[in-house]
């Protein structure tokens, strides 16, 4: 009985010990315990365009890490009616991990399913595309949105091509990721139709 009695308060000793190294952990937030970071308006990618409505699309499609950043880079923009170049890139990461990819580009494809095929289906099947009302053409699916946004009236490079793709998820529905990869494409598309300089109608309604 003495050797049975042994066990079980070894055993019950084993269980207090790991119940207490949780709580612990708990209290300290240390994996897999710790709190989400904040995805707060003032520190995401000014190319995204709305910085609340960014920051809520992005909480929505993000996986929780402990801290988030942000990193934009305005490579060149156009500085007037006979400029041809405008390109602008936002990178997201989470614990130093690579989440989400957001790139503005003035460019001219033969026609909108050229830049459908070069511009967007690179990061995804076109099976997984669906149409969505926005500039010339705009197709999303759970992973990315893009959208062919009219810019200038001259010139050879008349379009902007804005995509966001989405390289780690959330736990959200495809159709919930869909909508807000969506949302953060517009906002974008919009912001970028500014900056461009463009002065042919964006046709964003945003």
């Amino acid at each position: 009985m003495k050797l049975n009695r042994v066990k079980i308060f070894s055993a019950t000793g084993v269980v207090l010990a790991l119940a207490l190294a949780a709580g612990s952990a708990y209290a300290l937030k240390l994996p897999p315990f710790e709190e989400r970071g904040e995805i707060r308006a003032e520190d995401v990618c000014a190319s995204l365009g709305n910085a609340s409505r960014a920051a809520t699309a992005l909480a929505d499609v993000l996986p929780e890490k402990s801290s988030y950043s942000f990193r934009d880079y305005a490579t060149d923009l156009r500085t007037d009616e006979l400029d041809n170049s405008y390109q602008t890139a936002c990178f997201v990461h989470g614990d130093g991990e690579q989440l989400l990819v957001a790139q503005a580009e003035m460019l001219e494809y033969d026609t909108t399913e050229s830049w459908q095929k070069e511009a967007v289906e690179q990061f995804v099947p076109a099976s997984s595309l669906l149409p969505f009302d926005a500039g010339d053409k705009a197709v999303a699916s759970d992973r990315v949105a893009g959208i062919y946004v009219p810019c200038a009236s001259r010139g050879v490079r008349r379009h902007l091509s804005v995509v966001v793709q989405l390289k780690k998820q959330s736990d959200a529905s495809a159709s919930e990721l869909r909508a807000r990869l969506i949302d953060l494409a517009e906002n974008a598309a919009v912001y970028a139709h500014t900056k461009a300089k463009c002065d042919m109608p964006s046709k964003v309604d945003r």
